[in-house]
């Protein structure tokens, strides 16, 4: 899915319950940060930490690629 940078956590959310057809209170996110570990992604902070994350990762470039884990929150 291909997003920018001023997308806020809540739009993120709503395009991923429309993308797999469920509330998106039912979905968990993860994502890797720069040291290869897998953070939560619950809040608007996480979600500009991993943009950032992204931004780091692109080393300059102008897009950057964002690896998210989803799953089914019980």
């Amino acid at each position: 899915m291909a997003l920018t940078p001023e997308i806020s956590f809540e739009e993120f959310m709503d395009k991923l319950a429309m993308k797999f057809d469920r509330s998106a209170k039912g979905i968990g996110l993860k994502f890797q940060d720069e040291d290869g570990g897998k953070v939560t992604l619950a809040d608007e902070s996480d979600f500009e930490l991993a943009i950032e994350t992204a931004r780091t990762c692109s080393k300059g470039g102008a897009e950057g690629k964002l690896e998210i884990w989803c799953s089914d929150r019980l």
